[in-house]
C-alpha cells in the first residue's frame, strides 16, 4: 500500500505543475484548503515509509478537516466568511460546515464525519487512539498494526484523490482534467478500499 500510495502522491503531483488560479477569494482559499490535503497525504506516505506512524496518524483529521473547509468555502463562504479567515478568526464549528455540505449535496460527508470524527480527534490530540498505540506488552514504543496503517494510507488516498479533482475542476484547465481522469481511473480501487 506504501508503493500505492506514493506512486498516488506523484501522480497527482505531476498532474498539478504548472496549473493556476484565479487569484479571487472563492477559488483561491478552497484551492489553498485542497492543496494542504494534497500535502499532508504526501506528508503521511513519507512518515510511514520512516515507521513514523505516530506523527503520520495525527495528519489524518487535518486531511479531513482540509478537504471539508475547501468543499464548504467554494460553496458557502461570505466575504465576511473570507475576511475572518484572513485575520485567522474564522471559527464557524466543523459541524455547521459538513451539516451544509451534507444539506447540499447529500454526498455522505455526514456520515464519515460521524463515524470518524472521535478517532480523529483522538489521534490529533494524543488522545486515546494515539497513546495506545505507542505501547506494547513490554515498552513504549510505537506499536502500529499493519491494519491500521493500510486504513490510514486509504483514507489519505481517499481524500487526496478527492481533493485533486477538486483543484483540477477549479482550473477549468482541460489537460489536467483529462489527466485527472486517467488518475481517478487507474486508483479507482482506494475508493473501494475505504
Amino acid at each position: 500500500m506504501l508503493e500505492y500510495s506514493l506512486q498516488l502522491s506523484k501522480d497527482i503531483n505531476k498532474s498539478l505543475a504548472g496549473l493556476t488560479t484565479k487569484r479571487d477569494d472563492k477559488t483561491l482559499f478552497p484551492w489553498l484548503f485542497h492543496s494542504l490535503v494534497i500535502e499532508h497525504h504526501r506528508s503521511i506516505i513519507v512518515l510511514c515509509d520512516n515507521l513514523l506512524y505516530s506523527s503520520a496518524s495525527s495528519l489524518i483529521r487535518c486531511v479531513f478537516e482540509a478537504y471539508i473547509k475547501g468543499l464548504w468555502f467554494a460553496e458557502f463562504a461570505t466575504e465576511s466568511d473570507f475576511e475572518k479567515l484572513k485575520k485567522d478568526e474564522f471559527n464557524k464549528s466543523f459541524y455547521k460546515l459538513v451539516d451544509a455540505l451534507e444539506k447540499k449535496n447529500k454526498n455522505g460527508i455526514k456520515n464519515a464525519k460521524e463515524r470518524y470524527w472521535p478517532n480523529l480527534n483522538s489521534l490529533t490530540h494524543s488522545g486515546t487512539a494515539q497513546l495506545s498505540r505507542r505501547v506494547n506488552e513490554t515498552e513504549i514504543v510505537s506499536n502500529f498494526d499493519d491494519k491500521f496503517i493500510q486504513q490510514m494510507l486509504r483514507f489519505s488516498n481517499n481524500y487526496a484523490l478527492l481533493s485533486f479533482s477538486e483543484v483540477v475542476e477549479m482550473s477549468g484547465d482541460c489537460d489536467a482534467q483529462k489527466a485527472c481522469l486517467i488518475i481517478i481511473e487507474k486508483y479507482k480501487d482506494t475508493f473501494s478500499m475505504a
